[in-house]
């Protein structure tokens, strides 16, 4: 006969301890910006394509810098942005003030210019400096791809806020643009290049052409200035075409002219 056996009870399971909701989400938000770094190294940090056979460092517009567009005429900078901000491929920010009525965003024409109403986000400030701290946030935002500003008033766009946005696009990796009116003498920026654009006559005359748009590279960190040139978007394919010859001095005149 063998002796009974005896079995000891497994020990109670313990009571779980309670959650720390603050460490929990201090390790969700490291996660979530863990994350967010790692689709940004994976979409890269190649420059935003402008229009091959224009000459920039590294080939397009630098990410983590801001660059600034002198409008000639605001539909044709505003078009030529949108093209930029659709090619960092992500999230983008408008921001406008309340005295940048001639520079704001109009969707339908935008997504015209591949910015998807989707990945677009509209900010409108009464006062130009909320307009700033919005740029200088979405820029240091992980999330965001590209951000633009609406500078109506150039004046008040000073060294030391140049040198904040650049900052910050350095912090966060956006693509940064200052869109303003074309002024004789700009004031001195901390930006990573300078161009110019405005309207070039399209062929037909009827109104359903690609546009073209003149561009000028005014000043670009480790390159040369350069232009004007001829371009033309076409939006059934996305490409921002440049003509072989540059834009007719008589062209730039008549669009300079009508600014």
């Amino acid at each position: 006969m063998q002796p009974a056996q005896t079995t000891t009870p497994d020990p109670p399971p313990l009571d779980p301890a309670p959650l720390d909701q603050a460490t929990v989400l201090a390790a969700l938000r490291a996660r979530v910006a863990r994350l967010e770094g790692l689709g940004r190294a994976r979409h890269g940090m190649e420059p935003v394509p402008v229009a091959a056979g224009i000459p920039l460092p590294g080939g397009g517009l630098a990410r983590a810098a801001m660059h600034e567009v002198a409008a000639i005429s605001p539909g044709a900078a505003a078009a030529f942005c949108a093209v930029l901000l659709a090619r960092s491929g992500g999230t983008v920010l408008w921001i406008a003030s309340g005295g940048s009525e001639g520079l704001q965003a109009w969707p339908p024409g935008l997504a015209r210019c591949g910015l998807s109403p989707a990945n677009l986000v509209l900010v409108r400030a009464e006062r130009w400096a909320d307009a700033l701290w919005a740029m200088e946030e979405a820029l240091r935002c992980p999330a965001v791809t590209g951000a633009l500003l609406a500078a109506e008033d150039a004046a008040r766009l000073d060294l030391t806020a140049t040198r904040r946005l650049q900052l910050a696009a350095e912090t966060g990796g956006a693509l940064g643009l200052v869109l303003r009116p074309d002024a004789p003498n700009p004031d001195p920026s901390a930006a990573a290049s300078h161009w110019r654009v405005g309207p070039l006559p399209s062929g037909g005359g009827h109104g359903l052409e690609d546009p073209r748009w003149q561009l000028e590279l005014l000043r670009a960190r480790g390159g040369r200035p350069g232009g004007p040139w001829a371009v033309t978007w076409r939006a059934a394919s996305g490409t921002l075409d440049m003509e072989e010859a540059e834009a007719p001095a008589a062209e730039v005149r008549r669009a300079r002219r009508g600014r």
